[in-house]
């Protein structure tokens, strides 16, 4: 699915502001989005997991608000519960957890423009074109040229593949799970089966 451009989007001509970037623009950061909440969902229920009924650490765990304390909690639950070779498996996915988590949050948190979609109400004739993140605020800007000083040019190919590294990451990490080594949640046993 990922390797292919919608064949249709749906109208953006409802909506008084258009954004400018085009839709296959949009459909790539949106699967980035939902990519990413899988992403931290998984790690949720497997640090959820490791907790057990440890009310101390339940407490710390919820008591933490941004995404990378939270991992760093799940990797010190991995490193105190889980066995080799578990354990070695799992702490390997932290760098690319990492390094999606930061093109995640430019792609998520910057503000995106200087593209179009060619049919929308605001292209006034304009052909489509991708858009790229412009900098930060408070950023100086060195270039005065006619060309949008875009801070990372990350186009529908860019954003598209941004998605499938997160969808990899998401099927590897509930690959483990199935295979029985790190239930997701505790209505599920060893063996990938719902108790009742």
């Amino acid at each position: 699915m990922l390797d292919k451009e919608p064949l249709w989007y749906p109208s953006r001509n409802r909506y008084p502001m258009s954004p400018a970037v085009p839709d296959r623009q949009l459909w790539a950061i949106g699967m980035i989005v939902v990519q990413w909440s899988m992403t931290e969902w998984t790690i949720d229920v497997q640090t959820r997991k490791l907790i057990s009924d440890d009310k101390v650490d339940l407490a710390q765990y919820t008591a933490l608000r941004s995404f990378q304390q939270r991992l760093a909690f799940w990797r010190t639950q991995i490193e105190l519960k889980h066995a080799e070779p578990l354990r070695s498996h799992l702490l390997a996915f932290i760098p690319a957890v990492q390094a999606l988590n930061s093109q995640r949050d430019e792609v998520v948190h910057r503000l995106w423009g200087g593209g179009m979609e060619g049919d929308s109400w605001a292209a006034g004739g304009l052909e489509t074109s991708d858009g790229g993140m412009l900098p930060k605020p408070g950023t100086p800007i060195k270039s005065k040229g006619p060309h949008i000083p875009y801070s990372w040019n990350a186009d529908f190919q860019r954003l598209r593949r941004m998605a499938t590294e997160m969808a990899n990451l998401n099927r590897d990490l509930l690959e483990l799970t199935a295979l029985g080594l790190s239930p997701p949640h505790g209505d599920v046993d060893a063996g990938g089966q719902i108790s009742t």
